[in-house]
Formats: structure tokens, sequence, C-alpha cells
């Protein structure tokens, strides 16, 4: 497998290549100076956009589900992108003697060369990977076509795994557990959409496939390989987890340190209201379960009496609950106790936008009710989320769960700039409704 960074590295070489020769022909090897300057004075920003842009576009993912055409219309939206930035880099930076049929011829050698390349990579990718030995679980007569059509299809990418077919999820897990690494659940099986996400998270070696059926494709499910005359969706990876999360890290960290200086006097004057009003320290930390299952220690402003839950134990604090402070409301009312997180951002423990942590003892908890619950912890979780903007106090945890998973796999950047100004919104709207609540 090529690593994402040795194909950017040579993709800008590619791509500064191709404008050097469309240069050449151009002026057929008598380029003038003054163009020479200008794509001197432009060269890193148009590498800088090229490698960005084809980078969100996927064309780094290795994914084995590609295909050359998937692989060509990637290098097409991805040259596309990038050439209009070129071309707004140049007119901005007033680099007016980089000619823009220059830009424009390159773009269509750039797509060729990056098709091929990419194409080409990705074909000696898959010879390198071992065939994917496959296990069908589904009712019978459906279980047996598909198990005909992946015997004979084509190409070798999936051969049957050796073993009996699955009757049972019992079984298709013991396949997984002795051999097999490619699961496809037939749409006939009982919990078919359930089962087939639960597979992807509990094996994430494995490919997990599931026959669509109606609901599923008027849903919008986009099926990823046909073996046979079978189309094959795969249970979607989280994009919040994907190509995107170094952007997302990146957005965090900048907005988080940002935030820290501008609102220093605010977090101040807090500390000092929560000193002045009761005893104990200023902070309060407790442990929370993150990315990964992996276990990390929150920071908040300290709004409840000092040993709030020594008698009770863990447990949720109530919209009056009598044991937060005359402080811990207002900083409560307001969102500043929570202000504390942004250093768990800068850590990288938390992200600005993304579920909100919860205790182990409350995870435990809910993941035995509702097993989709463990999804939460593919993302980073969030000083803020959908739940929190969409939902209400009294939203159920069941209901505030598929808040999350919409997040998680349908996650843009763009999706966390909304959620944030929902987020102001919604503290403004609250506390304005609140006084006037109060007036009355």
């Amino acid at each position: 497998m090529t690593r994402p960074w040795v194909s950017a590295l040579f993709d800008a070489a590619l791509v500064n290549v191709c404008i050097v020769a469309v240069f050449a022909a151009r002026f057929l090897g008598d380029v003038p100076e003054r163009n020479i300057v200008a794509y001197r004075q432009t060269w890193f920003y148009i590498t800088a956009i090229f490698v960005a842009v084809f980078y969100l576009q996927g064309l780094y993912d290795n994914d084995e589900s590609d295909d050359a055409i998937s692989i060509f219309f990637k290098a097409l939206s991805g040259v596309a992108l990038a050439t209009v930035c070129v071309m707004a880099l140049t007119f901005l930076s007033r680099a007016f003697a980089f000619p823009r049929t220059v830009i424009m011829m390159s773009a269509f050698v750039q797509l060729v060369a990056v098709s091929v390349v990419h194409i080409r990579t990705h074909w000696a990718h898959l010879r390198t990977l071992p065939a994917r030995k496959t296990v069908v679980f589904g009712g019978d007569e459906k279980r047996e076509h598909i198990e005909r059509c992946v015997a004979g299809a084509s190409g070798g990418r999936y051969v049957l795994w050796g073993g009996p077919g699955a009757r049972s999820e019992g079984e298709a897990r013991a396949a997984l557990e002795s051999g097999a690494d490619c699961v496809i659940v037939t749409d006939d099986a009982p919990r078919a959409r359930d089962f087939a996400f639960e597979l992807a998270l509990s094996y994430p070696g494995a490919v997990v496939f599931m026959v669509p059926d109606v609901a599923d494709i008027a849903a919008g499910a986009k099926h990823h390989l046909v073996i046979g005359d079978a189309p094959l969706a795969s249970p979607s990876l989280p994009t919040a987890s994907g190509r995107f999360f170094l952007i997302k890290r990146g957005m965090d960290a900048g907005m988080a340190a940002a935030a820290l200086v501008v609102l220093s006097p605010l977090m101040a004057a807090a500390a000092l209201a929560v000193k002045a009003t009761s005893r104990g320290p200023v902070f309060y930390s407790q442990e929370r379960v993150g990315r990964g299952g992996r276990a990390f220690r929150i920071l908040k402003f300290r709004t409840m009496v000092t040993g709030a839950e020594e008698e009770t134990g863990p447990a949720f604090c109530g919209e009056d609950d009598p044991r937060v402070t005359r402080a811990g409301r207002v900083l409560r009312n307001l969102k500043i106790d929570e202000l504390p997180q942004l250093i768990n951002v800068l850590k990288g423990e938390m992200s600005l936008v993304g579920p909100r942590p919860e205790r182990p003892e409350f995870v435990a908890e809910f993941e035995a009710r509702h097993p989709a619950y463990a999804n939460r912890k593919l993302a980073l979780p969030g000083m803020t989320g959908l739940a929190q903007v969409y939902g209400r106090y009294e939203t159920d945890a069941a209901m505030k769960l598929k808040y999350d998973l919409i997040y998680i796999y349908n996650y843009s950047p763009g999706l966390d700039l909304r959620i944030m100004y929902r987020t102001a919104q919604h503290i403004l709207r609250e506390n304005v409704g609140r006084g006037k609540r109060s007036a009355r």
C-alpha cells in the first residue's frame, strides 16, 4: 500500500511538472521572464492547494471498493476545484503574468496524469492484497445465490472462506473469528441492517457488505460493489474520523487557542465567583469516555457543593438540583462552566463539536440498552453537538444517540460551524427567555 504522504509528495511534483511542461509547450521553450517570476511566486501555494483538494476528494484513501471510474471522477473534481482556486489565487495575488491559458491547459494535462498515476497505483495496491475470505449470512435461498455469485466472480478479490455459510448471527461472528475477513449480509436476514453495522463496529479489520433492500435504496444507500448480479452496499464509514479528521483537528486547535485568549477575563471572573460563593476547589475534573473508549479527565468550573456525590453515587444533575451552588447555577445557565474544556480540546482529548462525553458507568449502561451507542466512540467527544442544539433537556438517551450518529456519519467542517453558531444562538435565546420569565 502506498502511504498517503508518499502519494501527496508525488502529486506535488506531478502538478508542477505538468505546469512547467505546458509553459514550455505554450511558449515553444522560450518562456518570458515575467511569466517565470509569476510562477516562482505562486508555485508553493498552487502545490498546497492541489494536494489539499486531492486529500479532501479522497484520492489518498486507498479504498478497496474504488474502481478506475470512481478514481477518475475523484481526480476530475479535485483538478477542477483546485484550478478554480488557483485562478482566484493568481488574481488576488496580482500575479497577472501567470497566463490563464497555461492554467487551463495545465488542468487537462494534470487530469490525465493524476488519473493514470492513481489508477495504476490503485491496481498495484489491489494486487498486493490477499483475497477476502467471504462468509454469507442470510436465508437459505438468497445466501446460496450470493455464494454462487462470489464463487463465479472474476478478479479473485473475494472468495468463499472455505467453511459453511452462516445461518445465524453467532455463526457469522464465529466465521470472522476463525479466519473469514469479509461478511455479506442478505436483505432477508433478521435485523440485517443493524447486524451489518454491529459487525462493522466489532470487527474493524473485516469488510462488511449488505444487500440493500428497497427501503435502503429509497433512503439513499449507494452500492459500493457488484458481485455477480448482486449490488452490495457497505455500512458508511464515519466522516468525522476519516479524511476530514486532520482538518477538524486543525480547526479545533486554532479556535480553542484563540478562545482561551479572548475569554480569559471571563474565565478569571468565573473562577473568582466559584471561590467566593462556596468552599472547595475552583475546578472540577471527572473521568469521561473519549474516542476509541479511552478514558480522560474532563475539566469544568465546579458548580456543585464539594462532595456532592458522596451519598448518591454517580447521578445525573436535575434541572433544579439542590446540590448546585448559587454561582454554579449562573455558570451552568450561561454554559461558562464548560469553558475549561477548551484545554481538553487543545490536548486532543475533545473537539469543539461532537457527541458529549459520558462517564464510564453511564456508557456501560447505555451500551447494554442501545448497542449502537458504542458508535459514539468513533469520534472525539465535543463541547457541544447536534443533540445539544436540537434536543431538549428531557430528550431521552435513545433520541440523543440518533443526533450523535447523524453527526458522526455526515460530518463536514461546515456542519461544525453551523452547530457552533446554533449553540451560541441557543444559549442567548434560552437566557433571554429565562430573564423574561423572571421579570414576570
